[in-house]
């Protein structure tokens, strides 16, 4: 697995790479851009260490200046796991309750090929429940482990 798939599996792939134009990040091998953590890190310790404004130091990082004061704010109160991403919106799915797991669960033990339209179907027909087919493909997909999962 390269460093790139890492950064990307565990949420600190810079997706802005191409932005940051600091000389360290362009020169010297040690410093990847599209690492989100050392970026970040950098520009805050540039920020520290030079007499430029933060309008300056944050575009030669690839953010802006709103986004320099918001990761610098996070990092005093946070540390170091401020850098990592945190994904945003709901944790679990609020739709697609227990109970209509364990329904989706069971109405798949008698009919293995059924596909996520057919679920949903069903789920509307003898649950009253509307949800999207993206919705069971994303709880099947986890459920069993992989990655997306269309059907």
């Amino acid at each position: 697995m390269s460093k790139q798939d890492i950064l990307m599996e565990n949420g600190t792939f810079n997706t802005n790479y191409a932005k940051v134009s600091e000389p360290r990040f362009v020169n010297d091998e040690f410093y990847d851009s599209r690492d989100l953590v050392q970026v970040k890190y950098e520009m805050l310790k540039a920020a520290r260490e030079s007499k430029e404004s933060i309008q300056e130091i944050s575009a030669r990082f690839g953010f802006s200046r709103a986004g320099f004061y918001k990761i610098k704010n996070s990092f005093e109160k946070e540390g170091f796991t401020a850098f990592v991403s945190n994904k945003t919106g709901p944790r679990n799915t609020w739709k697609l309750t227990k109970e209509h797991q364990r329904f989706i669960d069971s109405y798949l033990l008698g009919n293995p090929d059924a596909d996520s339209k057919e679920i949903v179907s069903i789920l509307k027909k003898e649950r009253g429940l509307e949800i999207s087919k993206r919705t069971v493909e994303r709880y099947r997909s986890r459920k069993n482990g992989q990655g997306r999962k269309s059907q």
